[in-house]
């Protein structure tokens, strides 16, 4: 099951550029040290349905990062999306080992980080994939289509369990 991710460089892609040099740079590292700013707010962003994060919920997201000290992976994420292109192209340049495996494409099409741009990617690798957008979804669809995600899961699994 791939959701709402990449495996390829973006370091030509203005849009993660753009993502990577602000939120990992120095103005995102002091709004993330300062105001935890990407837990409190760049959080809410992704979530298709932001009612979805209950203020219960998005304490167990906020109370890890209390203390700046605590915060640092919030910029080192967002610079690495751009330095790890190195990485990045070592994956794709692998991708074929997963070529002969069922593939489940469950996206959230309201995720602003990961695009439709990007599920269409996906999608040329693994053309016989089960392709299920969630239109309502954000980029945490665990927590904002449980349900429909374990079933579609539970589909997965069953196609390989059942004799």
């Amino acid at each position: 099951m791939i959701t709402n991710t990449w495996m390829w460089p973006v370091n030509r892609d203005w849009y993660y550029i753009a993502f990577s040099t602000f939120m990992g740079g120095p103005l995102g590292r002091w709004l993330i040290r300062r105001y935890n700013f990407f837990a409190r707010v760049m959080l809410k962003m992704i979530f298709g349905d932001r009612k979805k994060l209950s203020p219960e919920i998005h304490r167990h997201y906020l109370s890890p990062l209390g203390e700046p000290a605590q915060r640092e992976g919030c910029w080192t994420l967002p610079k690495q999306i751009v330095a790890s292109s190195p990485w990045l192209e070592g994956l794709w340049s692998k991708r074929d080992v997963l070529l002969d495996k069922d593939v489940l494409l469950a996206w959230g099409m309201k995720d602003i980080a990961f695009r439709e741009k990007e599920l269409k990617r996906w999608m040329g690798l693994f053309p016989g994939a089960r392709v299920i957008r969630f239109e309502d979804a954000g980029h945490f669809i665990s927590e904002e289509k449980p349900a429909e995600l374990t079933s579609e899961i539970e589909r997965l699994l069953d196609t390989h369990l059942t004799p």
